[in-house]
């Protein structure tokens, strides 16, 4: 019985292999996409959810700079031997796609968003919010592991009250094909996870103003 459980465990090892090296090969060419993907229920719960009280505070936010040592790709197909075999190259900007990323999750938390320009001022104070992308990437063997980290930083009256790294992961699960769509998704999870944290501060730091 041991013998057949192994030879079972053995073989699906090796099946995994084959469709890694099977599909290693050709650069993965993704659309950066934000929010991720959701399932089902998550997207039930999230129509569920109460509208977000809107912020007494305006965000003006400047485009985020793409600071990236490499800046077309974001990640890299491996084959079932762990060889890095080819890249992926995103069809959207990485910089747009960070920055309208953090204006929509800003606006889901309730803040009035400008983007680049001042507000209307009869509407209340405003704070600006800038940033740069220091890395975006999503590797894979077993599995996709997503990567983003930014440096935001927040001013506010001329005076700045907010410069901070956050870093965030995301896997979009077992790698099996190599998939563009999976690469997306890992990164969508990576850029969301490091977004939240960012907005959690900036809460945090207008609310004891």
């Amino acid at each position: 019985m041991m013998g057949i459980i192994r030879g079972v465990s053995v073989a699906a090892t090796l099946v995994s292999v084959i469709l890694l090296a099977g599909c290693a090969f050709g650069t993965r060419q993704p659309t950066l996409i934000y929010p991720p993907k959701s399932e089902p229920s998550e997207t039930s719960v999230a129509h569920a959810a109460a509208i977000p009280t809107p912020k007494h505070v305006q965000i003006i936010l400047k485009p985020f700079v793409d600071q990236r040592s490499n800046k077309n790709v974001v990640g890299t197909v491996r084959n079932g031997f762990g060889m890095r075999t080819a890249d992926v190259i995103p069809t959207n900007s990485v910089d747009e796609w960070v920055t309208q990323a953090v204006t929509a999750e800003l606006k889901n938390d309730g803040y009035t968003v400008f983007n680049g320009a001042p507000g209307d001022n009869s509407a209340g104070p405003s704070a600006v919010v800038s940033g740069e992308v220091l890395n975006v990437f999503c590797d894979m063997y077993l599995s996709y592991t997503g990567q983003v980290s930014v440096i935001t930083r927040v001013t506010k009256d001329g005076k700045e009250f907010l410069n901070k790294h956050y870093a965030g992961e995301g896997s979009a699960g077992l790698a099996f094909a190599g998939t563009a769509e999976s690469y997306s998704q890992s990164l969508a999870l990576a850029l969301s996870s490091v977004i939240k944290q960012f907005v959690s501060d900036l809460d945090k730091s207008l609310s004891v103003e």
